[in-house]
């Protein structure tokens, strides 16, 4: 069976690398409504988030 690549997106969403005052960097994902920061690894909110900077994967896993 061959996939309908007509309904595959060919640009897969930005994600987020996350910077805490603390200085560890994190993935994660931003909430549109709110602007809080989430991490990636446990859903856990990122209080002390300083920045933000866009990551674009080339493939998904």
């Amino acid at each position: 069976m061959t996939p309908d690549t007509s309904t595959i997106p060919q640009e897969l969403p930005a994600g987020l690398v996350i910077f805490g005052s603390d200085g560890r960097a994190q993935f994660g994902w931003q909430n549109p409504e709110t602007g809080a920061f989430y991490a990636e690894a446990d859903g856990s909110i990122i209080a002390n988030a300083i920045g933000a900077i866009a990551w674009h994967a080339g493939r998904i896993h």
